[in-house]
């Protein structure tokens, strides 16, 4: 009982020797990067809004840009799916996943990058804000049909999926409809993204509280921050508890 306890009593000191080391790790850093970020503050803050302007100047280029790479890339990589498909033997179904997954990935990735854009376009300073507002809509509307089309040459492959893009509870009802080896790897997925996010939100709340500090961004980011990283931490959690429950039943 004894050795168990002396046991637990080094485990636990490993624990907290390494949480000192992190904090003074993380301390030092912080420290060292402050002292860097406010001795060229004045250069820095020139330099970004050297930057900003220039995008301005472009931005609507920049949104059209962007949206037919990425949407080039996935109507390419549909027809390619199609041109497989009717082939019509298992590897060429196979071959078709692989189009079609590349593809969603490609569309997904234009719509993020046209909100970002789109955000960064929406200043008082542009003057076509307006025309970017017009563009950011009709790229999404875009983004998202093709999301449809895609769905539905996914079907054409697998119909027994369920589930349609317009619908609310489309995702769920294409979880429902994946068979096990497809939810395991939507799982092991899922599991990937808490993990890079539990260790990437952190590190954005330190990026948004070093950029009130040295450049007036205020406390607006770091509540959005710690709202999002609350979501994740406590979806998962909460849904972990009632997975649990119900395996218990």
């Amino acid at each position: 009982m004894s050795e168990k306890m002396t046991g637990k009593s080094k485990s636990m000191g490993r624990i907290i020797g390494k949480i000192a080391l992190w904090l003074v790790i993380g301390g030092a850093l912080g420290f060292f990067g402050a002292f860097l970020i406010f001795s060229i503050k004045g250069e820095t803050e020139n330099v970004m809004h050297l930057f900003f302007n220039g995008y301005l100047a472009y931005a609507l280029w920049y949104q059209l840009g962007f949206f037919i790479v990425l949407g080039g890339i996935a109507v390419t990589l549909y027809f390619r799916a199609g041109a497989q498909i009717k082939l019509g033997n298992y590897e060429a179904e196979d071959r078709a996943g692989e189009y079609q997954n590349a593809a969603i990935t490609a569309n997904e990735l234009n719509m993020v990058i046209q909100f970002l854009l789109f955000g960064l376009a929406v200043d008082g300073k542009n003057p076509m804000m307006l025309t970017n507002v017009v563009c950011f809509l009709v790229c999404c509307t875009v983004v998202v049909v093709m999301e449809a089309f895609l769905v539905k040459q996914v079907k054409r492959i697998q119909p027994l999926k369920r589930g349609d893009v317009g619908d609310a509870r489309f995702t769920q009802k294409w979880l429902e409809s994946c068979d096990e080896a497809e939810q395991m790897v939507i799982y092991k997925a899922s599991y990937s993204s808490f993990i890079v996010m539990k260790t990437l939100l952190p590190l954005l709340e330190a990026a948004a509280l070093f950029g009130k500090l040295m450049f007036d961004t205020g406390n607006f980011p770091i509540v959005l921050i710690c709202i999002a990283w609350g979501v994740n931490t406590g979806v998962y959690c909460f849904g972990s508890m009632r997975l649990e429950k119900g395996n218990k039943k």
